[in-house]
């Protein structure tokens, strides 16, 4: 037996010694198992609070109950956000609606509205109310469980309220709220604080029921602000927690710097060495004043903290605890862009993001005002989100995106194109994207070698998108959309305006492409009453499947007036120019003369073009010109909300293919 074969015994000798020579392993502490009760989606410290809950190897997340104003939308956004982080078994119950009441801030309510929420690719809300899930729990396993408030206190009040007898189930209740000896300016004296005076009732049920109570004050949280350095740091790590974190940041769309009030309060359920802590009585008053009273104290409360040391800790939790998402899936079905010839055979839909008038269908995206062409005032930032596609799109990260949804969804043309403006960094590829409501697929085409840091136009064939599989065929006549989406790589930055889903002029079209579209009426949904009056709203009727294409809008008498017309409401005030022309299809009975006006209600002011001359009897267009025909023509800054379609009595109307525009020069 030779040396090294004596070493080699001995080394295994030792390894077999080594479980019964070393001293046995402590055991892994027992998490701590925690409800987060929150108003996610008003100030953005709650959605830190729940990723650090979610990140945190110390907390066992048993529940999240939502509180104030909406919060069955609060509730939807926490289950997406649990989903898409990969937690979607922890249950989530709607809490107290109808007070305090406090609206989403920002665009944060896009959050909720995601296919991935609506069409059940989420966990739901569960049947229980907020009160009724925490007082289960609580029953289940009396004296363990921690309730962390970081919102108004007033499901807890009513959990205690109307269970009283869970009092001595609570192991614990850790508040974000109060302040004892400063305000929100760290260097004022104590004043009113947000989740206390917005339910001072709830507050002072919370705060006399003999609950073991830890606070987390504007004295310990008021300070904790986090800068563009630490923000960078925390979203550089592309983990699905994170990027639904930072899509949530993109939509909160605030300048200020984020304030770490509610994230200080899930620290506390399982470390308090960042904070002073002192044992005082605090009591409430009716104006939501915390003050520090005389009396056996009923709440451990953080009255400092260690600024700098917490944030530190914190920016590295959310930084480095979750594992990175997957890179995107390469796209294919590369196309070209593709040149804009005359003016459309029809304009299905458009959006230039100048007005409000249909931000609600904005599903990803916010408003930029900054950087946007030289002839604009708003265009649209990209934020993260997921692929709308849930059959054949990669879910398994996000991207950066602007999609807007035109409601009521049109009908196709026999070619349709997408027309846009577009800005983009960090990346020179961009992918295209629509869904049929039709066929009930997303279909896509993908552009490369663009150019970056500047504003272009782009156009592209949509019968050359195809489903990320190939299949699918081509985008087809009468196929009704829906969503137009924009994708770039998350990392990147996306800007898009002027959008403009149309049907490609015909050979013999003579006048250009327009400079600008400014508003489309084409009737071919939401034929029913309501449904006409919320998409088209005016005075007419629709005349199902007796337009130019499919719907045609109607005259009806003008009572005022005594004689028929067409009014077109805009949804508000359209700005105009000094060169707006309005085309449009008509079908005209019983005369050959057509007045057309635009109006600005609230000004008083009109605009006037008489058409003469007419087709009559069957379907024909015509232009009407106001910058050169208008008695009062228009100007740069004039703003419009209704047109008007005046016909002498006894006359009868159809009209489609509306179109109001600026021409190109």
């Amino acid at each position: 037996m030779n040396g090294a074969t004596l070493s080699l015994r001995a080394a295994m000798l030792c390894v077999l010694l080594l479980p019964a020579l070393a001293p046995a392993a402590e055991p892994e502490k027992d998490k701590a198992p925690v409800i987060l009760d929150l108003d996610i989606g008003t100030d953005i410290d709650d959605t830190f609070a729940l990723a650090l809950a979610l990140a945190s190897p110390e907390l066992d997340l048993r529940g999240i109950t939502t509180v104030s104003g909406d919060t069955k939308t609060r509730a939807i956004m926490c289950c997406r956000f649990l989903t898409a982080a990969g937690r979607r078994n922890v249950p989530v119950a709607i809490g107290a609606a109808d007070k305090p009441l406090q609206e989403l801030r920002g665009m944060q309510w896009q959050y909720a509205a995601h296919p991935a929420a609506i069409y059940n690719r989420t966990s739901k809300p569960v049947k229980e109310s907020a009160v009724e899930f925490l007082y289960s729990q609580l029953k289940a396993e009396p004296g363990k469980l921690t309730i962390i408030a970081v919102g108004p206190l007033t499901n807890i009040a009513q959990l205690l309220t109307e269970h009283p007898d869970c009092k001595p189930w609570i192991k614990r209740l850790v508040i974000m709220g109060g302040a004892v000896r400063v305000g929100y300016n760290a260097k004022a004296p104590a004043e009113a604080e947000f989740n206390i005076k917005t339910d001072p009732k709830a507050a002072k049920v919370v705060f006399t029921s003999g609950v073991p109570l830890t606070v987390a004050p504007l004295d310990a949280t008021t300070m904790l602000k986090l800068d563009a350095k630490m923000l960078e740091r925390i979203f550089a790590n592309r983990s699905l927690l994170n990027m639904q974190v930072e899509s949530l940041f993109q939509l909160w769309d605030q300048k200020d710097a984020p304030i770490m009030f509610d994230p200080v309060a899930v620290t506390l359920a399982f470390d308090e060495r960042f904070c002073k802590m002192e044992d005082l009585f605090l009591e409430v008053d009716d104006k939501g004043f915390t003050r520090e009273g005389k009396g056996k104290p009923n709440a451990r409360v953080a009255t400092s903290i260690q600024k700098d040391e917490y944030l530190r800790w914190f920016v590295d939790r959310l930084a480095t605890t979750m594992p990175k998402a997957p890179a995107p899936r390469k796209t294919g079905n590369l196309s070209s862009l593709i040149p804009r010839t005359g003016l459309p055979n029809r304009v299905h839909a458009f959006e230039d993001f100048e007005t409000d008038h249909e931000k609600r269908w904005w599903m990803s995206g916010k408003a930029e005002t900054a950087n946007v062409p030289s002839d604009s005032t708003r265009a649209c930032r990209g934020v993260l989100t997921q692929d709308f596609d849930d059959l054949q799109g990669d879910l398994a990260t996000m991207y950066t995106a602007v999609i807007f949804n035109p409601v009521p969804g049109p009908p196709m043309g026999k070619n349709p194109r997408l027309s846009f403006r577009y800005w983009l960094k960090g990346t020179d590829t961009l992918r295209v994207q629509i869904y049929s409501l039709s066929k009930g697929y997303h279909r896509y085409l993908t552009v490369t070698k663009l150019p970056q840091e500047k504003w272009e136009w782009g156009t592209v064939d949509m019968t050359a998108a195809r489903r990320p599989d190939g299949t699918g065929g081509p985008l087809s006549e009468e196929e009704r959309i829906d969503d137009i989406q924009f994708y770039v790589e998350p990392t990147a930055e996306l800007l898009v305006d002027d959008i403009v889903l149309y049907d490609a002029a015909t050979p013999e079209q003579k006048r250009p492409y327009p400079n600008r579209v400014l508003y489309t009426g084409l009737f071919d949904t939401g034929a029913g009453p309501k449904d006409r009056s919320k998409h088209w709203p005016g005075e007419f009727e629709i005349a199902p499947k007796k337009g130019s294409f499919w719907n045609a809008a109607k005259s009806v008498e003008n009572g005022k007036l005594e004689v028929p017309w067409i009014q077109l409401g805009l949804k508000g005030e359209r700005p105009i120019g000094a060169t707006t022309q309005l085309f449009f299809r008509y079908r005209l009975e019983g005369a050959d003369t057509i007045k057309v006006v635009l109006v600005n209600r609230t000004r008083k002011e009109s605009h006037v073009v008489e058409l003469k001359a007419l087709e009559k009897g069957e379907w024909a267009e015509v232009v009407a010109d106001f910058s050169a025909d208008a008695k009062v023509k228009p100007k740069k800054g004039d703003r419009v909300d209704e047109i008007q379609f005046l016909l002498p009595k006894g006359a009868d109307l159809l009209i489609d293919d509306v179109l109001l525009y600026e021409p190109a020069p």
